[in-house]
């Protein structure tokens, strides 16, 4: 621990703007906030890490066993991240609201507002910050997620609203109403996920117990999707353990890199519950017919049973009204 986190409280309680600015009016609602952090902008170009997941569930790399998904008792140590990382995590972004947020990308949705040291842009990267915090040993995820909040509004003056807009989406659909793809199947009530708490401080965390699965090899944690093992694509071979449908359809266009997916995509496959898929595709492109796309709706189809059809469709955005560089420790 550096010797300026001990000495930076951050306010007991600070004031949430966001659905007072969007509904037009004064009704601020209180958050916790951690006892201690500091902010430090980085700029050594080193490795990146965190000790507490910042994602929302959108993973994008290989998960090991002993990866752990929780609030790690309390005390967070995020390391080289752009600050767009810790909004996905404070208010819990799709991967829609995620992407709507860093590039403004998807048709008909309003810009973000974000500025370029906060996202990064095509032609220069984002500003990078460590971020140490500690909480009450029993933290959880989402009781984190209020306090980066709080703590994005004292040290950045970070400030937001929430806003709708009908926009073109893809609709996420069944191909044969009630009939699933090899690939996607229901979890099994026999695959146990651990709890969202932090381990015992005189034991070891436990590694997520994995199971065989007929669908193929899964990330070994609950509630995630991350790439899986392959021989022949391995960037873009995907898997999820115990994931509602509507996370992977939010996910659909980070997983693609947007080229295949240009759209937002809503989830209308009518399927509640948890699943467990794996979904493997080409992303080789013919420079005459651009097949990539063709290639993965293939596969969704193929795989999961499922296709993507043009709609309209209301999607939820954040937008900043208001962002600075941090103030000292």
């Amino acid at each position: 621990m550096k010797a300026a986190l001990a000495h930076t409280p951050v306010l007991a309680l600070t004031m949430l703007m966001a659905a007072s600015a969007a509904h037009g009016q004064a009704s601020p609602t209180p958050l916790p906030a951690f006892d201690v952090a500091s902010v430090r902008q980085n700029k050594t170009n080193g490795p990146q890490h965190s000790n507490v997941p910042l994602d929302s569930g959108n993973v994008y790399s290989t998960l090991s066993p002993q990866d752990s998904r929780t609030a790690a008792g309390g005390f967070l140590v995020a390391i080289h991240q752009p600050l767009w990382r810790y909004i996905t995590f404070a208010y819990h972004l799709s991967g829609t609201q995620e992407l709507a947020l860093r590039f403004s990308y998807f048709s008909g949705l309003p810009k973000s507002g974000a500025p370029d040291w906060v996202t990064g842009s095509f032609t220069a990267p984002a500003e990078f910050f460590d971020i140490e915090a500690r909480a009450a040993p029993g933290t959880t995820l989402d009781q984190m997620r209020l306090m980066m909040q709080a703590l994005l509004a004292e040290r950045f003056h970070f400030a937001l609203h929430r806003q709708t807009a009908e926009a073109p989406v893809f609709a996420l659909v069944l191909v044969h109403p009630g009939v699933s793809g090899p690939n996607l199947r229901p979890h099994p009530a026999t695959d146990v996920c651990p709890p969202d708490k932090p381990p015992v401080a005189s034991a070891p965390p436990q590694a997520s117990p994995v199971t065989h699965s007929p669908v193929g090899d899964l990330p070994p944690v609950c509630g995630v999707i991350a790439h899986v093992p392959s021989t022949k694509n391995p960037r873009s071979s995907f898997g999820g353990r115990a994931v509602p449908l509507s996370l992977l359809a939010t996910s659909l266009p980070t997983m693609t890199g947007m080229a295949a997916v240009p759209r937002p995509v809503v989830d209308q496959t009518g399927l509640a519950g948890l699943y467990d898929f794996t979904l493997n595709w080409s992303q080789s492109s013919d420079p005459e017919t651009g097949d990539a796309a063709a290639s993965f709706r293939q596969a969704l189809k193929d795989q999961l049973g499922l296709e993507l059809r043009p709609t309209r469709a209301p999607i939820d955005v954040l937008i900043i009204d208001h962002v600075e560089h941090p103030t000292d420790n």
